[in-house]
């Protein structure tokens, strides 16, 4: 299930064999009941098809969207049970956040700007764990150094243009990827300073910067990455052209992503091998599980 959250309330759903269900909620004068109970509804809840609108779209008063939200969620997983992915998607610019639902493997939500800290939190010790949490809006300073946002296993920023030190320092989790947001040199060169010396960041196993528009081709920012000037001021190591290239494996999601690359770093104590990639748009960090570049860690104590 596909929930899309927007100002007018507006709901998405795809799941199981139906290519979309859509499901908008907003004020409507008329009085029309619901005499099948749709979605297990009462027939009392006020319902009717938007022909006009779009097929196979059904509208609810706006002032009812808690009760429909949790009601149509329930029903579905009844229906489904525990086989479907569910999904929830807060839409940009939207000033509330997303209702909590049970059975959630994964959302993305946009964080208001009116929130506070303790509200964020609150919302987020209520929230269910995820495989798959998405962050996007301002964020920088809205959550406390310590939130349970950045123990998430897998989260995803999207900072909207805005710096992405703070949620890159404070992070406990294992997957982390920033898109539109930006990086400064010194921040990069920190992070892998502190994970060769054993000094932070332990426990993550892929970090992935892109500064490029989400879904777009477009470059966000003036100033990119500079290769040199990282590499200058940590301990990455490179291979020779007559050694064989580095192969890293790791999944996003459902998807397993592959790559070579000629850039590692060694981890002080333990020899921990972990894969570095540094472009003016990207920066890519990946931890090697204990099968992969084994032809390399004889030099884990050169």
């Amino acid at each position: 299930m596909f929930i899309k959250y927007r100002k007018w309330a507006r709901k998405l759903l795809f799941f199981g064999i139906f290519n979309y269900l859509k499901l908008i909620l907003m004020p409507h004068t008329g009085e029309h009941k619901n005499p099948m109970k749709i979605f297990g509804m009462e027939p009392s809840t006020v319902c009717w098809l938007g022909y006009s609108v779009w097929p196979n779209v059904y509208l609810y008063r706006k002032k009812q969207k808690e009760a429909v939200i949790q009601g149509i969620h329930e029903y579905l997983c009844q229906f489904f049970g525990s086989s479907i992915n569910y999904t929830i998607l807060s839409e940009k610019k939207t000033k509330e956040l997303p209702p909590i639902l049970k059975g959630v493997s994964s959302s993305d939500i946009w964080i208001p700007d009116g929130k506070t800290q303790e509200e964020l939190e609150s919302y987020f010790n209520d929230y269910p764990i995820q495989e798959y949490l998405k962050l996007s809006g301002k964020l920088n300073s809205r959550f406390i150094q310590n939130s349970v946002v950045y123990r998430s296993e897998y989260l995803k920023i999207d900072n909207c243009g805005n710096y992405g030190e703070e949620m890159l320092l404070n992070f406990k989790g294992r997957h982390l990827i920033f898109v539109t947001t930006n990086f400064r040199d010194s921040t990069i060169i920190q992070f892998l300073n502190k994970w060769k010396t054993n000094q932070g960041f332990q426990n993550v196993n892929t970090l992935f910067i892109n500064l490029h528009l989400q879904n777009d081709n477009m470059i966000l920012f003036d100033k990119m990455l500079d290769n040199l000037k990282i590499n200058r001021n940590t301990d990455v190591r490179h291979l020779k052209p007559s050694e064989d290239a580095l192969l890293v494996k790791w999944r996003e999601m459902t998807e397993e992503m592959t790559l070579e690359s000629r850039d590692y770093l060694i981890r002080d104590g333990d020899g921990q091998g972990a894969t570095v990639m540094t472009f003016p748009m990207f920066f890519l960090f990946v931890v090697w599980n204990s099968t992969e570049n084994t032809h390399i860690m004889g030099s884990k104590n050169e």
